[in-house]
């Protein structure tokens, strides 16, 4: 992931953590920025997982969960015979 921007750091820095916060609420932090800027900000966090949605047009400092991490595969590995996946006695009659 690529590192912030300035604009997003500086509104990112002042946002508090599970706070709703809608548009004219954020453009106080930043009374110059246009609110076309403010939603490439916002998406830009958005995007790095820094905020959320939450509604039609406020935003949450909200961390997300990674995305899904790989477990580390194991490399033991132990033979498999054909027994071990089929119980054939079970079946036995349907094989006949």
């Amino acid at each position: 992931m690529s590192p912030l921007s300035d604009s997003a750091r500086f509104i990112l820095d002042r946002m508090e953590p599970d706070r709703r916060y809608e548009p004219q609420d954020l453009r106080a932090f930043d009374p110059d920025v246009s609110i076309e800027r403010l939603r490439e900000i916002m998406h830009e966090l958005w995007v790095s997982r820094q905020v959320e949605r939450i509604g039609h047009s406020g935003w949450r400092r909200h961390r997300s969960a990674a995305p899904h991490r790989p477990r580390p595969v194991s490399r033991e590995m132990k033979p498999v015979k054909p027994e071990d996946l089929f119980d054939h006695a079970t079946f036995a009659d349907f094989f006949k």
